[in-house]
This record gives structure tokens, C-alpha cells and sequence, in this order.
């Protein structure tokens, strides 16, 4: 059974008019296209996923530590370290602990790291270019504002539920 035919038997949501039903599937359907697409384009230049993110990140902050990665990325303290010690193998990174705090491990590209970050964001910038690029501006511009809304309400709803609501 495909995804589509799994959603039309799906039991509806309850107090959710179709419509906003159409819009959040179209949404979930946009991501996953998305991160396919992007997925296939790293891997084609020799990384994945999680490697182009820690290395867009220190690309951009080279020398931050383990958990601000984490924090940037949004994953576990232990997801991040295997994620380094993957990205380590390659030679893309080092780590070295802080010269002032030894608890703290810093990390850093290497000058291979450095390539491999510039070749990926050449990689991403020719999908952006390829994808939101060949959009119309005033659609562009549509989308960018819905999107900051949404992602407003998104973290309005985050708030409401941590309080117990």
C-alpha cells in the first residue's frame, strides 16, 4: 500500500477541516522531497546529511565546540559525537580539547575539511539555484513569509505545550 492510499483510509483527525489537513500533508510531503533530493546530492559529492551540516556549521564557526554544534544543529550531545567522530575518519575535522577549559573539546577543519565544506556549498547552492531559484520572486517572497509564519506557530505551539496546555 502506497502513502496516498494509506492516507485515504486514515481515520480524519478530529476538530481539523480538510483544508488545513491538504496544507500540513503538502508540507510533510514538500520536506521529505526535499531532504531526498539534498540526501542525493551529498552523497553524489561524497557526504551525507549529517556530515554537510557539521561541516556548513564549522565552515562558518570553525573552532566552536562539541555541544554548540549540537545546540546549531539541534541533536543530542551524543549524536553529535558520533556524527564528528564519522566526519574525524575522513579527515575533514580535529579535535583538541580547549586550551582554558579541559572539559571542553573544540573542533576545526582541516584544510581537506575546508574543500570538502566549499564543494557542498556549491553543491547546495546549485540545488537552492535549481529549486526556489527558478520560482518567480513575488512567489518566492509568498513563500518565505508563509514559511515565517508558520514556523512562528510552530513555536508559539512548542511554548503552549510546554506549559501543560
Amino acid at each position: 500500500m502506497t502513502a496516498e492510499e494509506t492516507e485515504r483510509h486514515a481515520t480524519p483527525l478530529e476538530g481539523v477541516d480538510e483544508l488545513s489537513l491538504d496544507a500540513f500533508r503538502a508540507l510533510r510531503d514538500v520536506m521529505r522531497a526535499n531532504g531526498h533530493a539534498m540526501a542525493k546530492r551529498f552523497a553524489a559529492a561524497g557526504a551525507h546529511m549529517g556530515q554537510a551540516a557539521c561541516l556548513r556549521v564549522l565552515d562558518a564557526h570553525d573552532g566552536i565546540t562539541q555541544r554548540e554544534i549540537a545546540d546549531i544543529l539541534h541533536v543530542s550531545r551524543p549524536s553529535i559525537t558520533a556524527m564528528l567522530q564519522a566526519v574525524e575518519k575522513s579527515g575533514a575535522i580535529v579535535r583538541k580539547p580547549d586550551e582554558a577549559d579541559q572539559r571542553l573539546t573544540r573542533v576545526y577543519l582541516t584544510d581537506e575539511g575546508r574543500e570538502m565544506a566549499a564543494k557542498l556549498r556549491a553543491v547546495l547552492g546549485e540545488y537552492v539555484r535549481q529549486t526556489f531559484g527558478e520560482m518567480p520572486e513575488d512567489d518566492r517572497r509568498e513563500l518565505a513569509r508563509l514559511l515565517d509564519a508558520l514556523r512562528e506557530r510552530i513555536a508559539g505551539s512548542m511554548e503552549t505545550t510546554g506549559r501543560g496546555a
